[in-house]
């Protein structure tokens, strides 16, 4: 029988990897699409790499900009409902 620190390990575990995962499959999105970026905004093949660049200090600033409201505000109240001004369909609205 596991213990339940023992399989709280591997839910934290899970969860990280599914986060890395998701963060490896977004830059390897932008990456693919960068050719057609640089096509329809005119960029040289240079300043492609600033949009690779730009959108990484993007995402992590995000990543701890929600960090930081998980600590001050706690993590079930960021994590557990949408932001208000996300919006909602009318069947969410009613519960």
């Amino acid at each position: 029988m596991t213990s339940p620190s023992h399989t709280n390990r591997w839910r934290a575990f899970a969860l990280l990897a599914v986060a890395f995962f998701v963060t490896t499959i977004d830059l390897t999105i932008v990456n693919t699409s960068l050719p057609t970026i640089g096509r329809q905004l005119h960029f040289a093949e240079t300043s492609l790499l600033w949009v690779v660049t730009a959108y990484g200090l993007a995402y992590g600033g995000f990543l701890l900009l929600g960090g930081r409201a998980a600590d001050l505000l706690g993590r079930r109240r960021i994590c557990s409902r949408p932001p208000r001004w996300v919006p909602r369909s009318p069947e969410v609205r009613r519960s």
